[in-house]
């Protein structure tokens, strides 16, 4: 009878023995769990900026026309005579300028049209975003190779005179790198991987509630639009366990599902205001005050299934303070 008990306890160790190479295995082949949400440093010299504001303009200009060998645009709507000057004038100065714009924005009216014949008329390579997309959504200037602008912002007058829009500037080189790759991926109709950022529709409703699921006290969002249903039914779990959630979102008198949210959401500790002044365009999350998303994606099934969309996750701490005092603000003026 000992020699049997020895037989076995060989064969257990043995079954754990496999068990440990199998995992060790996976890890060396990278597996991970699919709520991963990476989160990218912007570098010592990065810039959280909100608009309306006419110096947030200028400081976009201003890259533009201190651009030295290129400018990569991919945006929704552009239409900002400033920089659609800009864009000429770094054309003029030798630069590789090259702009990705929305065909047919929601509602139908636009000056894309007008813009692009202008810019096509000033020698830039300008074109519609690759129409797999539901709309090219996404908001982001590089400069150089070496920095960018990924934003909230269309290039519009209303984005820097009217609009509460959230633009950060960074050097960090793979941002910078990822979106390189994914405008030229959008300029020749081919499908990227998303790297190190928030991109619809590749990975964005995966690493956006990634990243709310591991909330555990506080949840502050910004969105135009909130009708994602899934979202929707996170955020109650999450105050379910404690968690204290506040949405910001536009008056439904322009954005008129976001009423419909609000009413569904009452009584389940998810806290909805609508911000009349200035108009909500901007889109961003803060995460128990120390993870902050920033980027063109609203909280809805559009943006984050079918559209282009661009955005990153952070914890820098100059990004996390301008938002929260921020979205303060703004929450007091709220109703």
């Amino acid at each position: 009878m000992p020699g049997k008990g020895i037989k076995w306890f060989t064969v257990l160790i043995a079954a754990l023995l496999v068990a440990a190479l199998g995992l060790g295995w996976m890890g060396l082949r990278g597996a991970a769990p699919t709520s991963v949400t990476p989160v990218v440093s912007l570098g010592a010299e990065a810039l959280c900026v909100v608009t309306p504001s006419e110096q947030v303009r200028s400081l976009v200009v201003d890259d533009i026309l201190n651009a030295r060998k290129s400018v990569l645009v991919e945006c929704y709507l552009i239409s900002d005579p400033s920089i659609v000057q800009a864009l000429q004038t770094a054309k003029l100065h030798g630069c590789d300028v090259r702009v990705l714009m929305e065909e047919a924005p929601f509602g139908g009216f636009s000056m894309n049209q007008t813009v692009r014949n202008e810019l096509r008329s000033a020698g830039i390579d300008a074109n519609w975003g690759n129409r797999v997309y539901s709309f090219t959504h996404a908001k982001y200037i590089v400069i150089d190779e070496v920095m960018a602008w990924i934003m909230t912002a269309n290039l519009s007058k209303s984005a820097f005179d009217k609009n509460r829009e959230i633009l950060i500037r960074t050097s960090s080189q793979s941002v910078v790198g990822d979106l390189v790759r994914i405008f030229w991926a959008d300029r020749r109709r081919n499908p990227c991987a998303a790297g190190s950022l928030v991109v619809s529709p590749v990975n964005a409703r995966q690493r956006l509630l990634g990243m709310l699921k591991g909330a555990y006290h506080s949840v502050d969002i910004a969105s135009e639009v909130l009708d994602d249903q899934e979202t929707c039914k996170l955020l109650q779990d999450l105050a379910g366990r404690g968690v204290i959630v506040r949405v910001l979102v536009a008056t439904p008198e322009s954005i008129a599902v976001n009423a419909v949210t609000r009413s569904e959401l009452e009584g389940t500790g998810v806290t909805v205001r609508y911000l009349e002044t200035p108009y909500l365009h901007a889109k961003y999350i803060v995460v128990d005050k120390h993870l902050a998303y920033v980027g063109s994606h609203n909280l809805s099934a559009g943006s984050l299934d079918e559209n282009r969309e661009v955005g990153v996750v952070t914890d820098d701490s100059m990004v996390v303070s301008t938002l929260e005092t921020t979205f303060s603000g703004d929450w007091d003026s709220g109703r």
